[in-house]
């Protein structure tokens, strides 16, 4: 595609030629938190439940989540004139539902990293 093509596919948008490589920066973070929660679900199987790795992979995955998730609702709420009241609706529930899922990551490793110390002391009482 031509230059000016691009320029004007992407005028309208918020970030302007900037869009594709925003959207390729929001997929790499998706990616990113994905990888952690299957490494963490890895160290599951391999270590038990009670582990620390499992704990701060799944507190890393928490926090890219709730970034991506704020960063996406922000960027829908900035561009509430361009696209119809339907989408912007659908994608703002579809953000809340992975904000949702981040902050249910951040209890179950909170959980996780507690219940190691509590194993930790019980074995040491032992």
């Amino acid at each position: 595609m031509p230059g000016e093509a691009i320029t004007l596919m992407y005028k309208a948008s918020i970030f302007g030629n900037f869009s594709p490589y925003i959207m390729s920066v929001r997929i790499a973070v998706l990616i990113l938190a994905l990888f952690n929660i299957q490494k963490g679900v890895q160290a599951f199987i391999k270590e038990g439940f009670f582990n620390f790795k499992s704990s701060e992979r799944f507190n890393r995955s928490e926090y890219l989540l709730l970034l991506l998730s704020v960063f996406g609702i922000i960027i829908r709420l900035l561009g509430m004139n361009q696209s119809p009241k339907e989408q912007i609706l659908s994608d703002i529930i579809l953000y809340l539902l992975l904000l949702a899922i981040g902050i249910g990551l951040l209890a179950f490793s909170d959980v996780i990293k507690k219940g190691n110390i509590i194993e930790t002391e019980n074995n040491l009482t032992i």
